[in-house]
């Protein structure tokens, strides 16, 4: 008796379940998947077990190797794809109700939609690519051959983790921010390097196992494994890599930490962080005067405490929108006088602040609004002297945040969006130079929230002499557990590159000191107000192959990657022949 006849024998209404729970089971995620999922979202803040980075993709690609088409393997690379945002950015569905002011349903069914089209979609390209080197493997007798079709996959998913566009470019790398050795190699190649190298120790530990406990498929024999050759070429491969990594990283450390002190120069900073909430900064930006003067004047006071210290900074810095609505360009007598207090302030300080405020301009009857940084240097020689102003608007948008692509220009959508920003961009990276109350002087690199994911961007900043990099933003947005870890740990590697240090400014937290070294000093904790008067050291600019080339490691590992899969499928073919 068949298995369908002793279905409709059961009964018609027993057979259609058990039909429909076969076909959900084979549409659905394996266990091996999901698996992978976890091991992946916990490798990433908050939760930072960085050390199952190396055998996170193992379950999955297990589960790859296994699928007997590429049809099911592209299904499993969807569901890694859909499990690590659902595990990894749940924050996401926070900040759109938060800051889009939409319902708990709509901001979930915007999370699932981002999970399942803008999160990883690498891996749903990755799967079919791996499920064909393994049958390339297995056609092969060749431990050597192994290793390169292993070295060519590596490459190939660094390569799509770079080109491939997502809302968070976010790849396996940054689960690396807290060791300190290992991600020293960012100056060489960036995150996209570490990625790479994840990658290969997962397909080389992967290989490990099939070597020691697989078996081909469709056969009780055990694969072809070369006696221990093969198993002590996959394990000193892993441990060869790590080993120079880690001690490219401790040469680095080393070389960072021996600077010529005669060369190093130090600027107190001081950090205001208000915790203004987000209601109280929704209710400004709707224009309600009360929440704009209750922010300020949370600013403000924080400053007082600030430049009151003993040794008070030799400049300040405020987060993100600090400064409520657009910076000299009042609509109304109110908004004057609390620009005229801010002003006063300023001429008390005397020295220079940095703050987050919106710029505008206006064309005929169009407005544009812009995310913007702004610089004022007071002028030291005439008491009253307003001095220099400088403006940064912001570049790098965040899109569906502040702009949505394509769409921006459309009025029918700003007016269903109020909340969404609309934002212009501004014209790229900058440098702010400021001068210092005792005629010392510093060049500052801005960046504003998102632009941290850019490595491109930050590293123009350094390209034009930028000798601090001052991050701005705004993580309260995003909830208390999770982004706001995810945000600092991103922003770790942008000084890694640039081998510049970094004073991060957050509204909520958290605030912080970066070292070139990716070392966070000093930081605030989340929710706290809370000022930090900073002794920054500057050194003379160095030099990283990051500088030089730019993001160059992910273009040319894709390159790498199709020209050699091409090379090793033309062996294969020859071989077969």
């Amino acid at each position: 008796m068949t298995r369908r006849t002793a279905l409709d024998e059961a009964g018609p209404s027993t057979a259609l379940i058990v039909r429909a729970s076969a076909a959900v089971a084979a549409l659905g995620p394996s266990p091996r998947t999901l698996l992978s999922a976890l091991l992946i979202a916990g490798s990433f803040p908050p939760w930072d077990l960085d050390f199952l980075a190396w055998i996170a993709l193992i379950p999955w690609m297990r589960c790859i190797s296994e699928s007997e088409t590429s049809a099911r393997a592209l299904l499993q690379g969807f569901w890694l794809s859909v499990g690590v945002a659902l595990l990894a950015a749940y924050w996401l569905a926070f900040a759109m109700q938060e800051f889009l002011v939409i319902s708990w349903p709509v901001a979930t069914l915007g999370l699932l939609v981002y999970a399942a089209f803008l999160a990883q979609p690498q891996l749903l390209l990755f799967a079919p690519l791996f499920r064909t080197g393994v049958g390339r493997i297995r056609a092969q007798s060749s431990n050597a051959y192994a290793v390169c079709i292993c070295l060519s996959l590596a490459l190939l998913y660094a390569g799509l983790d770079w080109a491939l566009p997502r809302l968070f470019d976010v790849g396996l790398g940054y689960s690396l921010h807290d060791a300190p050795n290992l991600r020293q190699i960012a100056d060489l190649g960036g995150v996209d390097l570490l990625t790479c190298l994840i990658v290969l120790i997962n397909l080389l530990l992967w290989q490990l196992a099939e070597h020691l406990f697989g078996r081909r498929a469709g056969s009780g024999n055990q694969w072809q494994q070369g006696g221990k050759t093969a198993v002590l070429l996959h394990a000193g491969l892993v441990v060869a890599l790590l080993g120079s990594a880690s001690g490219y990283g401790a040469l680095r450390n080393r070389q960072l930490a021996e600077s010529n002190p005669e060369s190093t120069r130090i600027v107190r900073t001081g950090i205001v962080q208000g915790s203004v909430p987000n209601d109280v900064r929704l209710a400004w930006a709707a224009g309600d005067d009360r929440a704009a003067e209750r922010q300020l004047s949370t600013y403000m006071l924080l400053t007082e405490e600030l430049i009151g210290q003993a040794k008070p900074p030799d400049f300040v810095i405020w987060p993100e929108t600090t400064f409520p609505g657009v910076f000299r360009q009042p609509r109304s007598k109110l908004q004057q006088g609390r620009g005229v207090k801010f002003d006063r302030q300023i001429l008390r300080m005397r020295s220079p602040i940095v703050f987050g405020a919106y710029d505008m301009t206006e064309e005929g009857d169009r407005a544009t609004l812009f995310n913007a940084l702004f610089s004022i240097t007071p002028t030291y020689e005439r008491v009253g002297g307003m001095g220099v102003v400088q403006r940064y608007r912001k570049h790098e948008l965040l899109a569906f945040a502040e702009h949505l692509p394509g769409l921006s220009s459309s009025d029918w959508l700003r007016q269903q969006l109020p909340s969404l920003g609309f934002f212009g961009r501004g014209p790229g990276a900058m440098t702010m130079p400021i001068q210092l109350p005792d005629d010392r002087s510093v060049k500052l690199g801005p960046i504003i929230c998102s632009e941290a994911l850019s490595p491109e961007h930050v590293i123009d900043t350094a390209r034009k002499g930028s000798e601090l990099i001052v991050n701005v933003g705004s993580d309260g947005w995003f909830g208390d557990y999770g982004e706001p870890e995810f945000h600092l740990a991103i922003s770790k590697f942008r000084s890694i590159e640039t081998r510049l240090p970094q004073a991060r400014a957050a509204n909520s937290g958290i605030s912080a000191l970066i070292l070139p070294t990716g070392e966070v000093a000093r930081q605030s904790q989340l929710g706290e107000q809370r000022v930090m008067n900073l002794d920054i050291p500057i050194s003379q600019a160095r030099s990283t192959l990051m500088i030089e080339w730019g993001e160059w490691f992910g273009p040319a590992a894709l390159s790498l990657g199709i020209a050699s899969a091409l090379l090793l499928g033309l062996i294969n073919r020859r071989s077969e022949n």
